[in-house]
C-alpha cells in the first residue's frame, strides 16, 4: 500500500541512523590513539613498541572475529548484535580512560575491539533487509563515508577535547555516549520491516548461514588464486595508512615540524577528508564511468605508494605549507583499497558473498596489527635516549625509518594491484574454480 511504502521509506533511514552512528565510533577508535599517544605513554611509562601493541589489540580482535561476527548477526539478528557490540565498545572505552595500569588499559582496548568487530556487518545486515539490492552499494559507500568522518573527528576535534579536559576524561565521556547509543539500538532498531508491521523489502533474501557453513565455504575462496592479489593490495594500503593516520602521524609532525598537537592533528585529519571525498568517487569511477576494476586500483595504489617518499626520505621532506594538500591527496590515493570487496566478490562464487567479506577482513586487519607492532619496534630501535616528562622523544629519523617500512609495504600493495583480475564489473567465477565443499 502507498501509505506503508511511504512509512517504510521514512522509517528505514531512522533504523540506519543508529548503526551509522555506531560505525562512526568504531572508526573513531581505530585512529584515536594517534592523538593521545604521548599521554598514554606518559601515564603508563611505556615505550613506542608497547603503545603499538596496545593499538594493535583492536585489529587482532577483528581478525579473530571475522567469521564469528557474521554468524552472530545471522543467529541473534543485527539489532541485538549491534546493541551488544556498541555497549561493549562504550564500556571498553570507559575502562580504557579509567585504567590505573597498562594491563587494564589493554583489557579496555580488547573490549572496544570486540564491540567494534560486529558493527559494520550489523550495518550491512540491516541494509540488506531494509533496502533493495540495487541500493546496497550506495549504503556500503555511506558506511565508509560515515566511518571516515569518525576518523576525522578522532584528529583535531579529539585533540581539542583532550587539551580541554584531559585524555582520560575525554575517553570516559566518549564511552558514556557510546553506551547510550547501545541503548538506542535496542529501542529504535528493528531487524526487518515486518517487525514494524510493514511489508518485506526483500522477502526471498538468503541467510548467511551458521559459523560451520561459513567456515565450510572458506577453502574455495582461499584456494582461488585470483582472490589474493586484491586482498593483499588492500591489506598493504590499509595497514600503512592506519600506521600514519592512527598511530604515528601526529607525533611525527611534532618531532619533524615542531607542530603543537592540535595543529598536527588537523594536518592528519586531511587524510580522512581525502577518503571521505575520494571513496564514493572511486566507486563511481570504477562502476559507472570506466567499467573496470584493475585500472583504477593500480593507478591509485601507484600514487599512494609514491606519497610515502617525502615521509620516508629526509631529502624529500615537504615544506610545512604543503602538508595539508599532500595528506588530502594521500587520502584520496588510498581509496583504491575500497575496490577490494568488488574485486574479490567478482572472482568467487556469488553465493558466498558473506564468506568473502569475512575472509577479506582477516588478512587486512592482521596486516594492520602486524605493521603497527613493527613500526613501534623501529621507533624504539632509533631512540637516542632523550625523554621529556616521562615520555621517550623520538627523532625525525626514527619516524622516517618506520615510514620507510610503510612505503615498502605500499610497494608490495602496488605489486598486488598489478595482478588483480580485470572483471569488467561482472562476476567471472566458474564452478571449476571451487576448491572447497559446495
Amino acid at each position: 500500500m502507498p501509505g506503508d511504502e511511504a512509512r517504510a521509506l521514512r522509517l528505514r533511514w531512522l533504523v540506519m541512523l543508529v548503526p551509522a552512528a555506531a560505525y562512526f565510533f568504531s572508526y573513531f577508535h581505530r585512529v584515536a590513539p594517534a592523538v593521545v599517544a604521548a599521554d598514554v605513554m606518559r601515564a603508563f611509562a611505556i615505550t613506542a613498541a608497547s603503545l603499538a601493541t596496545l593499538s594493535a589489540i583492536y585489529p587482532y580482535v577483528f581478525v579473530a572475529m571475522a567469521l564469528v561476527a557474521g554468524s552472530l548477526v545471522d543467529t541473534l539478528g543485527p539489532r541485538v548484535t549491534l546493541a551488544l557490540g556498541v555497549t561493549a565498545m562504550g564500556l571498553g572505552t570507559i575502562v580504557f580512560g579509567a585504567a590505573p595500569v597498562f594491563g587494564v588499559a589493554c583489557a579496555g582496548r580488547l573490549l572496544v575491539g570486540l564491540g567494534a568487530s560486529v558493527i559494520l556487518i550489523s550495518f550491512l545486515g540491516l541494509a540488506a533487509e531494509w533496502f533493495r539490492p540495487r541500493e546496497f552499494a550506495m549504503l556500503s559507500g555511506v558506511s565508509q563515508t560515515v566511518g571516515n568522518v569518525g576518523g576525522l573527528v578522532a584528529t583535531a576535534p579529539l585533540a581539542l577535547l583532550v587539551e580541554a579536559v584531559g585524555w582520560r576524561r575525554s575517553f570516559e565521556l566518549i564511552g558514556g555516549l557510546t553506551v547510550l547509543l547501545g541503548a538506542a539500538a535496542f529501542a529504535l532498531v528493528r531487524d526487518r520491516p515486518e517487525d514494524s508491521g510493514l511489508p518485506p523489502v526483500n522477502p526471498a533474501r538468503p541467510r548467511a548461514g551458521s559459523l560451520r557453513e561459513v567456515v565450510a565455504g572458506m577453502p574455495a575462496i582461499v584456494g582461488n588464486a585470483r582472490t589474493w592479489p586484491p586482498v593483499l593490495a588492500a591489506a598493504g594500503i590499509f595497514a600503512s595508512l592506519v600506521s600514519l593516520q592512527g598511530l604515528w602521524g601526529v607525533s611525527y609532525l611534532a618531532a619533524a615540524y615542531g607542530m603543537p598537537r592540535v595543529r598536527a592533528a588537523g594536518m592528519i585529519a586531511m587524510l580522512s577528508v581525502g577518503i571521505v571525498v575520494g571513496a564514493p568517487l572511486v566507486g563511481a569511477l570504477s562502476d559507472r564511468w570506466l567499467g573496470r576494476r584493475r585500472a583504477p586500483f593500480l593507478a591509485l595504489t601507484a600514487l599512494y605508494a609514491a606519497c610515502w617518499i617525502p615521509l620516508a626520505l629526509p631529502a624529500a621532506q615537504l615544506p610545512a605549507g604543503l602538508l595539508g594538500p599532500f595528506f588530502f591527496l594521500m587520502g584520496v590515493a588510498s581509496c583504491g583499497f575500497v575496490l577490494v570487496w568488488a574485486c574479490v566478490r567478482e572472482v568467487n562464487d556469488p553465493a558466498r558473498v558473506g564468506v568473502v567479506v569475512g575472509f577479506c577482513n582477516m588478512p587486512i586487519f592482521f596486516g594492520f596489527a602486524l605493521l603497527q607492532w613493527m613500526t613501534g619496534l623501529l621507533l624504539d630501535a632509533h631512540w637516542t635516549g632523550t625523554s621529556a616528562r616521562g615520555v621517550r622523544l623520538y627523532p625525525p629519523a626514527a619516524y622516517q625509518a618506520a615510514f620507510l617500512a610503510c612505503g615498502l609495504v605500499a610497494l608490495g600493495a602496488l605489486a598486488g594491484a598489478a595482478l588483480v583480475t580485470e572483471t569488467r564489473c561482472r562476476n567471472v567465477w566458474r564452478p571449476a574454480e571451487r576448491a572447497g565443499p559446495p
